[in-house]
């Protein structure tokens, strides 16, 4: 109230939401709300010191709050149409097993144009590849568009008595468990102090390969029981499912923030601690181990429970930790500093328990005892918090669909920090000022820079001497955390397009995976600014341009979204987003005039607009869920060209007089229809279990495709087969193994870029570059495939055009931005 010429931000839109104190040092958590609705990310945590209200002074004020916020907290969508247009919208939650929805009400998304408002969702479950699924999903309040998706997986009364169990090292160990009068034992830990102090306990359960989907999200589904033993003894199956080890580590992480930190369990008030091990997919193994937001959930990997590692089991346990104080929203940067704060406490844990010496090469290693001594530790870890990465040398800004934006690709460079800081000062002190940060300095936006500076305050609050100040200054520099370090990475190769974009197929399934949209000389790039609000762009537009001219167009509305474009000689058809209901738009070929409905039906849904030669082709989504291809010649007769009921269409293309799609009862069918003759081929592609057809694109003699797995089978496979005939289907060869590859194809080059990313533990080789080779030549298998650039970043999302002319997602500075070279560049030897 005092400061209302500073913040700009009235008291009555601060809400108290959480006070922490240590002796005469205060910090109080506000949440800010616009009109009473919440503000995404908006969070500020101001610390005092000093008693009374005359003796207590502000120490420091760290955090978000937007002062210009505008919008109208009045919907104009209702709740139920949003959450309908959600899955209309993004397809991939279509095929979640299991699936829930819980309803959240109104959110603010902050953004230049005064923010907007949105209904908050949250869908759990799993996919069939084996990823789990707690999807975060805001539906514009306004227009009934998807604003922002990201996934948000980071993973009673008692009678108590003691057991012994078997680890699956083959020690045996002392279990605090329970057993009511004359019944069995139960692995339920009522010994700790939040029993006495809110009924907590440490309860660990067997999910006897229960589907991990049907587990995600909420409490431990009643179907789900407690482990159990009629002795007490626990060992067999009870240690094969990983139930001792998950049981024992829990107690240890409790004991270690209780005695260490001060903190009584997860939610600091003494709440119950829920494990779930023995978790499946589909009865297959799942090698996984994840918090939900209320429980931990463990499967195996080859064999081993993951609940084996201390670190593993300290690591996800900090998710929860982190999610009840800093709130780091799991994506980019403050996905990344929560990743790295769960790997300091998980190693600090194992450290701890095992007795390794920080200065020990091993001490920096995540998950290095999952292979339970079948591989040196270091082959077996997925991560080395002793990397020596550096922010402005090896930071990538990768897009959203790949690993949330980097969370765990980035985060061994901030927690590489806090290790070095680690060893170089008392590690019981470095716990504690590298806790306090999180828990009292952090907020969800908060990012690398705001890790050091809630480092350096909670040191100084801490009173620790000038070396172990200088030991924190010290860390962040030597990881290249400087203020400013965004803006000293890499340089590329090319011509910028567009700078600091997010690319819509990051949000919208179904929109084509490449930078740019290419026709002779014009390009057109679909975007949206759902996450860098500040910059001022639309929600999402079109930027439309010419190669070799300074500056393209921007075709955008602010009462709706626009996407998804395709380009004909003389006009760009695009979808369009709007309150009204989703359709699909026109403008001239270079985004130049009205923008006009060509198709709007009142009663269904048009995505995925292809245009060529006059032609329309597009997929309609009706109230029942039916997805039919429809194409509109160029004298404007319609015809519906999956007229059977069932009808799941996606990933439409359409090229030299043949349109071709995913679909049928499911993503595994290749259709090809040529319109001269009108005649349809169905092939189901054939032994990819758990798999699906992921991209589709023609040439004016072939249909190439992708086929996609998930979490448990990530490998990418791109095929081929002459448009005359489905049968002759083949997989094409590359030099390299595909995961998650993107690819572009002309008649005459076929370019693809490729990651190699495992888990949600996280464990990549590298930023991915931009392959590119002859057409024919990948066809026929001895294709020599040279480089489209040689730029320092990763390359995503390839678009060829005429000849040699290529675009791509480039991330050699701190941002994605959009190139393009006209030619490629071949050879890149250093």
């Amino acid at each position: 109230k005092a400061h209302q010429d500073v913040y700009k931000v009235p008291a009555s839109d601060l809400r108290t939401v959480g006070t922490t104190e240590d002796g005469d040092q205060t910090a109080v958590r506000f949440e800010q709300r616009h009109h009473g609705v919440p503000v995404f990310g908006a969070r500020y945590a101001v610390q005092t010191e000093g008693a009374g209200e005359k003796g207590r002074r502000v120490t420091s004020a760290t955090g978000t709050l937007y002062t210009d916020l505008t919008v109208s907290t009045t919907p104009e969508v209702d709740e139920a149409t949003a959450r309908k247009r959600l899955f209309t919208l993004d397809p991939r939650l279509a095929g979640v097993e299991g699936r829930r929805t819980a309803d959240h009400g109104l959110v603010v998304l902050p953004d230049a144009q005064g923010g907007r408002l949105t209904w908050h969702f949250t869908v759990t479950g799993g996919r069939p590849d084996g990823s789990p699924v707690r999807r975060e999903s805001y539906v514009d309040a306004h227009v009934g568009a998807l604003a922002l998706s990201y996934d948000n997986i980071d993973a009673a009364d008692a009678s108590p008595t003691t057991a012994t169990g078997v680890r699956v090292d083959g020690s045996e160990v002392t279990l605090n468990a329970d057993r009511p009068a004359e019944g069995t034992y139960t692995l339920v830990d009522s010994s700790r102090p939040m029993y006495a102090a809110a009924g907590g306990q440490i309860r660990t359960y067997d999910a006897r390969r229960a589907n991990y989907a049907d587990l995600a999200g909420g409490p431990v589904p009643d179907s789900v029981p407690l482990v159990t033993s009629a002795t007490d003894r626990f060992d067999g199956d009870h240690t094969r499912s990983g139930a001792v080890d998950a049981h024992v580590n829990a107690a240890k992480v409790y004991e270690f923030y209780k005695d260490e930190i001060g903190r009584d369990g997860i939610d600091g008030k003494g709440g119950s601690i829920h494990s779930v091990v023995n978790v499946s997919s589909n009865g297959k193994d799942y090698a996984n181990a994840f918090w939900d937001g209320s429980k931990m959930v463990y499967g195996h990997m080859e064999g081993v429970p993951l609940s084996v590692g201390l670190d593993v089991v300290g690591h996800e346990m900090t998710h929860g930790v982190t999610e009840h104080s800093a709130g780091l929203v799991y994506l980019n940067q403050p996905g990344a500093l929560n990743e790295a704060i769960s790997d300091y406490f998980g190693n600090a844990m194992e450290v701890r328990g095992k007795g390794v010496a920080m200065d020990d090469p091993t001490s920096g290693l995540v998950g290095e005892y999952l292979c339970n001594g079948t591989k040196p530790l270091a082959e077996c870890a997925l991560r080395d918090l002793n990397d020596g990465r550096d922010a402005q040398r090896d930071y990538e800004p990768i897009p959203l669909d790949i690993d949330n934006g980097g969370v765990h690709y980035n985060s061994t460079i901030v927690g590489g920090a806090l290790w070095d800081l680690r060893k170089s000062i008392d590690p019981q002190l470095a716990d504690r000022i590298v806790y306090r940060a999180a828990q009292n300095y952090l907020t969800p936006l908060s990012g690398f820079t705001d890790m050091r500076d809630a480092v350096t305050l909670a040191a100084k609050s801490l009173k620790v001497s000038r070396a172990e100040l200088a030991a924190v200054n010290e860390a962040f520099d030597g990881h290249g955390i400087v203020k400013g370090w965004e803006y000293k990475g890499g340089t590329h190769d090319g011509t910028t397009l567009a700078r600091d974009v997010l690319p819509a197929y990051e949000v919208y399934s179904g929109v084509d995976e490449q930078a740019a949209q290419i026709n002779g000389d014009v390009y057109a790039i679909s975007h949206g600014d759902a996450i860098a609000w500040d910059r001022g762009s639309a929600a999402f537009g079109i930027t439309v341009g010419r190669f070799g001219k300074q500056h393209g167009r921007e075709v955008a509305q602010d009462d709706a979204y626009l996407l998804d474009p395709s380009l004909d000689d003389d006009r760009m058809v695009f979808t369009r987003v709007s309150a009204d209901g989703i359709g699909v738009y026109r403008t001239g070929a270079k985004g130049q005039g009205a923008i006009k409905k060509l198709v709007d039906e009142p009663d269904a849904d048009e995505t995925e607009p292809v245009t060529e030669d006059g032609a329309l082709a597009y997929i309609r989504t009706t109230p029942d869920g039916e997805q039919d291809v429809m194409l509109r010649g160029a004298d404007g007769r319609t015809v519906n060209l999956t007229p059977e009921s069932g009808t799941k269409a996606s990933r439409l293309a359409m090229h030299d007089g043949t349109v071709a799609w995913a679909g049928g009862a499911d993503a595994t069918y290749l259709n090809v229809y040529d319109i001269a003759t009108g005649s349809l081929q169905t092939k189901r592609i054939g032994g990819w279990l758990l798999y699906t057809l992921s991209d589709i694109q023609l040439t004016s003699d072939r249909v190439f495709y992708r086929v996609s797995g998930g979490f448990l089978f990530p490998m990418t496979n791109i095929g081929s087969a002459p448009v005359s005939d489905l049968s002759r289907m083949a997989n094409l060869k590359f030099p390299t193994n595909l995961a998650l590859a993107q690819f572009s194809v002309t008649d005459d080059y076929l370019a693809y870029s490729t990651y190699d990313l495992w888990g949600s533990m996280g464990s990549w080789t590298g930023p991915g570059k931009v392959q590119v080779a002859r057409t024919g030549d990948v066809v026929a298998g001895g294709a020599a495939f040279g480089r489209v650039s040689c730029s320092s970043g990763a390359q995503l999302a390839p678009s060829l055009g005429d000849g040699q002319r290529v675009a791509w997602l480039d991330t050699s500075a701190a941002a994605t931005d959009v190139v393009t070279r006209p030619a490629f560049a071949g050879s890149c030897e250093e």
